[in-house]
């Protein structure tokens, strides 16, 4: 039997949950090319992306790289992995959840898209813990400089939010707050506690690991 066809002739027999992380590739990428057969080039896919857990960072750039992978190609692979993004958030955090950081850090980790550069998100609630808005605001770093302060207040009060959650990531994956992390945190809590719209954590996200400021009781 072709090896092309072994991932789509176990999915056919046992299921499509029988198949492994590269099988699962392999079935989407469908062609081998040239000397790298299909399985190959779907090792190749999760080498470049740092391991099957972090597929999500690929862009269409770094799979077009991939010698083997064509740009049609890419594009399929890109918007099975935007679909399971959209299918994986959610319009609710609940108030239980929002007292256990770790059960919301896995839905911030789909916003935040594990990207290459720090982005800085904002989520804002009503009393109830529904979702009025979420949104990348800023991009680049977290400096307490380029976070506007003001603009997460003012949209806070236009769009009648009851608390605001906020939410940075580490590329790097070395989740420790920062000084600017720090001093940023403390201003918006503090300015946040006098409008009356509380912020009620601010999670710095990495691939494997997160911080909250609530947990280490360090919100004013």
């Amino acid at each position: 039997m072709n090896d092309e066809l072994l991932p789509r002739e176990k999915a056919l027999q046992y299921g499509i949950s029988s198949l492994n992380n590269i099988e699962l590739l392999a079935l989407i990428i469908k062609f081998a090319y040239k000397d790298r057969n299909v399985m190959q080039l779907a090792e190749d896919v999760i080498k470049a992306a740092d391991g099957f857990s972090n597929l999500l960072s690929l862009t269409y750039e770094e799979l077009v790289a991939i010698k083997g992978i064509k740009k049609a190609k890419a594009l399929e692979i890109m918007a099975i992995l935007e679909i399971y993004k959209r299918l994986s958030k959610v319009d609710r955090i609940s108030e239980p959840e929002l007292n256990s950081p770790g059960k919301i850090v896995e839905w911030l980790r789909f916003q935040l898209s594990f990207s290459h550069q720090e982005e800085f998100f904002v989520v804002y609630l009503n009393a109830r813990g529904n979702i009025i808005k979420s949104e990348v605001m800023f991009k680049g770093n977290s400096r307490s400089s380029l976070v506007g302060i003001d603009e997460i207040l003012r949209k806070a009060i236009l769009i009648k939010a009851s608390m605001i959650l906020v939410a940075h990531n580490h590329p790097s994956d070395n989740v420790e707050p920062s000084n600017a992390d720090l001093e940023l945190t403390a201003r918006l809590s503090e300015a946040s506690s006098m409008m009356g719209i509380p912020l009620i954590d601010h999670i710095i996200v990495g691939k494997s690991d997160y911080f909250s400021f609530k947990n280490h009781g360090m919100l004013g």
